[in-house]
This record gives C-alpha cells, structure tokens and sequence, in this order.
C-alpha cells in the first residue's frame, strides 16, 4: 500500500459539474437551448411541451433531494474525513485482470467475426459499428473503468499503457458514446483528486472536452458520411453549411428531447410495463418493445429519446414524476456527507449518467450496472480513507 496520503477536494471547492443538482439543470439548459434552433426538419415547433417537461422534471428531482435531506436535518454525525491512501498493488492486479478481460474480448471478436470496425476506415473488409462484436455490454464498461483507473497508477508507463489500450479498445470499435463517457468521467475523477485552482481546472476541463468533440466529429464523419448524415437527421438546408463539428452536438443534444416530445403528444397509456428493465438485460435476451407503434413515428428519429422516454411510455407521467424523484435521492444522497469526493470512483458513473441525461437513461443500463460494481470492488479494496485522528498526528 502507497504510504502517502491524498486528500480530494470538498463538495464546495468542486466545480459545479461535479454536482448533480447543477448537472441536470446544465444538461437540460442545453436541450431547451438546441430545441429552439430547430435544426431538424422533423424537430417539434412548440416549446412548451420542452417546458413543461423540464418544470415537471425539475420539481420532482428537487423533492428527491429535498427529501433526502429532511431525512438528514436533525443527524448528528462527526465530521469525515477527505484523506485516503491506495492500494497501489492490488489496483495494479485489478487493472492488469481488466485490461487481460478487454484483450480476450477483442481477440475473440476478431478471429470470430473479423477486424475491427475501425480499419473499415482504411479499407480493411468489415462490419460497421453498430453490427460488429459480441459482448460489448461487458466490454465497454471495462475498458472505461480501465481508462478511469489509469490514473490512480504510480507508474507513469503503466499509467499511459492502460489509458491507450483502453481508449484504443473504445476507438477500434468505433464507440463514439463510451468514448465520451469515459473521458467525462475522466474529467470528474481529475476534478476530485486534484489540487489545482478552479480556474485552471475549468481550463483544463474545456480544452479536454473540445479536443474530444472534435476527435469525436471526426470520428462521426468517417463513421457516417456527411450527406448520409444530413438525410438521416433531416437537417434543414439553411444549416447544411455549418461546420459538421457544430451541427453534430447540436442535434444530438436537441432531436432526443424533440422525440421525446413527440412521444409525450403521441403515445396514449393503456397498462403499466416494465420495458424501462430491458436495458439492463443481454442483448440477446431483449424482448420486443411493447411501445414499437409509437416508436415507429416517422416524427422520432435516431432511436434516442432522452433519459425519460421509456418512463413515459411505461407509466406515463407518473413515471416521469416517479424516476426524477428517484434520481433526485441520488443526487441528495451523492451531496451529503461528501459523499461525491469520498466515493470518488463511484460518483463519476453517476455524475456521468446526469451528463447525458439529454440523451438517453444512463442511470437504468447493464453497462453502467457493470462499470459500478467493477468500481465499487476498487473503491473498497483499494482506496483506504485515512481516519481524521490519525491524519492530524501525520500532519503534526
């Protein structure tokens, strides 16, 4: 065990993407503001359906957390502590096991199935990336968490050898949305452990995350051609001359809540269903949706419809209320007792599930179940908290 003890940061000294409370107001802003470009042809005209479900949604998260902390008001506890130690060793061993699990997984695809998807960029014969690989529920999430891990290792060569084959892994198949969840929980766990100033922190983090958009665009361009893409989408012609980098996170932050609303004007509930569970299955255990009429709307396209749509589908809007509630006592649960910094390979999962939020359900997903308890393993074996007595004698 590394005899040095580290300290991360409280939730006050966080920025505020470190906070699900700020987050999913952030990530909501953002599908309100791309709503009202209207990028898409099929994008829905009328903002206040966008409105309504965010004031439900927003009031609903707040009662969560509010009751997580009416709960918590009359507790007495000692204050806790933000000093830890790591297990240097017993990481190293788990990282080498995942980065081992990764390697298999990839081997065993491409001799099964063929090369991967991205040397279909050079010319090798493949399948694309929506086709291509078996067992990627398992094997994305371990080589997120492999990325994540990185960089909790003393070895400097270790630390770069990790974060390349994971990444690379992530890369090769073309995973663009995996890709951009592990850095932004990348971006998180920096964020806690480091000692910079804010200031340098914000920096940091935006050039990281500009850099991944733009690798990330012109990763989307040779996975799907520009013209191919302007189709798809039916992005209106007065916007087809703006630069792809732009239109890209533009419309995939607004057609998700665009279809959603669709959904909510559409979809008419007969019976309770559990289909928001089947994301949590195998892939080859997934039965039919029993929303397939709905979804069929030639209105929603791109299959994504935010984080609330199978919900909505399921319970109508008692599921809308029901699951911000939910969400919202995680979040409550995340902000107290330092909770977010001291199980700080825990709380960028999760912060990253509020993140895209605009997107899809994160939150209710076999991968990010996966990644959780491969990190929760970590988080108790690994990182030991340092008690605040004994940090005060090691101080003094």
């Amino acid at each position: 065990m590394s005899v040095v003890a580290h300290r991360v940061r409280p939730l006050a000294e966080l920025p505020f993407y470190c906070d699900p409370i700020y987050l999913f107001t952030a990530s909501w802003a953002l599908m309100l503001g791309t709503l009202e470009i209207q990028v898409s042809e099929l994008t829905y005209p009328d903002r206040s359906m966008g409105l309504i479900l965010f004031v439900v949604s927003l009031l609903t998260m707040l009662a969560g957390v509010g009751a997580v902390r009416l709960a918590n008001y009359a507790e007495k506890t000692a204050a806790v502590s933000l000093a830890y130690r790591i297990d240097t060793r017993l990481l190293r061993k788990i990282n080498w096991i995942l980065c081992i699990i990764v390697f298999l997984i990839v081997v065993f695809n491409w001799v099964s199935i063929g090369p991967a998807p991205l040397l279909g960029f050079f010319g090798a014969s493949t399948l694309n990336y929506a086709e291509y690989g078996r067992l990627k529920q398992v094997l994305e999430p371990l080589a997120m968490a492999l990325f994540v891990n990185s960089a909790l290792e003393e070895s400097r060569a270790l630390r770069w050898f990790w974060r390349l084959a994971a990444f690379g892994t992530l890369l090769a198949y073309v995973a663009r949305g995996p890709m951009l969840v592990a850095i932004v929980q990348a971006i998180i766990l920096y964020s806690i452990r480091t000692s910079a100033s804010k200031r340098k922190i914000y920096i940091r983090a935006s050039v990281a995350i500009l850099i991944a958009l733009v690798a990330m665009d012109i990763v989307g361009e040779n996975r799907t051609a520009q013209e191919s893409f302007f189709e798809f989408l039916e992005i209106k012609q007065e916007f087809r001359t703006w630069p792809v980098a732009v239109l890209w996170p533009i419309s995939y932050m607004s057609i998700p809540i665009s279809n959603m609303c669709w959904i909510v004007k559409g979809a008419h509930f007969h019976e309770p269903a559990a289909s928001f569970l089947y994301s949590v299955l195998p892939s080859f255990w997934v039965p039919t949706s029993p929303h397939e009429a709905v979804l069929s709307d030639s209105h929603i396209i791109d299959g994504t419809h935010t984080y609330l749509a199978n919900y909505f589908l399921d319970f109508s809007w008692a599921g809308i209320v029901a699951f911000n509630f939910i969400i919202g006592v995680v979040a409550g649960l995340l902000t107290h007792r330092e909770r977010i910094s001291r199980k700080f390979l825990l709380s960028p999962i999760l912060l990253s599930a509020f993140s895209f939020i605009f997107f899809w359900d994160f939150f209710v997903s076999l991968p990010t179940i996966i990644e959780l308890c491969v990190q929760a393993v970590i988080q108790r074996f690994c990182i030991v908290p340092v008690k605040l007595r004994q940090r005060s004698v090691e101080l003094g």
